[in-house]
């Protein structure tokens, strides 16, 4: 009887994961590559300001600030709030300022990119095959992703909001409470309770088939 009388379809999940891990590995490199370029614009900030004076720091919010919108509105149009975000720069704490971008960035940049390195682990075993794939190796690399995408995300937050809180002091008056554009992780966390999850669920699978085959 052949293969395709006995309703047998070969798999094809070997072939979706080696793309899947051509995908990843991609996107690893394009993500270091972009990381190493936001590098070069804070060693610009700290080291060299006279090459890119209007490079700053990013993302803060003025207290004090006036907007003309004359001629940018439609006949009847109004603003009824107005956020203005600016790049600061002040030659004479450059290093420090350099020091502080960084963190406002670095440490969420990395936890980012630490999660595709471990992706590209576990899908590096499936293209070796189930058993690797299915293995205690997969479960520690998905609870380190869960771990660097719950706290590192949140640690990133912290860091993020100190330094833009230290620099609004430094270049503003009366800072605001909340000095800048501050994003809260949320997906990230839930992304990170999703791997611990799936971690969970590969690692008590592989306990039962330790026990089946124990009993066998």
């Amino acid at each position: 009887m052949s293969e395709a009388a006995a309703g047998y379809m070969p798999s094809t999940a070997g072939a979706w994961t080696r793309r899947l891990h051509a995908i990843l590995c991609t996107a690893l490199v394009l993500g270091a590559l972009a990381l190493l370029a936001r590098l070069a614009g804070d060693v610009i900030l700290a080291a060299v300001p006279a090459a890119k004076p209007d490079f700053g720091f990013t993302g803060l919010r003025p207290s004090h600030t006036g907007v003309s919108f004359d001629g940018a509105l439609t006949p009847g149009a109004r603003a009824v709030a107005v956020t203005v975000e600016a790049a600061l720069y002040d030659p004479a704490h450059a290093p420090l300022l350099a020091v502080l971008h960084l963190l406002t960035w670095l440490p969420g940049m990395l936890a980012i990119l630490l999660s595709p390195f471990w992706l590209v682990r576990i899908t590096g075993r499936g293209v070796a095959g189930d058993r690797a794939f299915f293995s205690a190796g997969t479960v520690r690399d998905l609870r380190r992703i869960g771990a660097v995408l719950t706290l590192g995300s949140l640690a990133a937050l912290a860091l993020d909001f100190t330094a833009k809180t230290v620099a609004a002091r430094l270049l503003t008056v009366d800072p605001r409470p909340v000095p800048g554009d501050v994003d809260v992780p949320v997906v990230t966390v839930l992304m990170g309770v999703g791997a611990f999850v799936a971690a969970e669920v590969i690692g008590r699978g592989l306990a039962m088939l330790d026990d089946l085959e124990g009993t066998i």
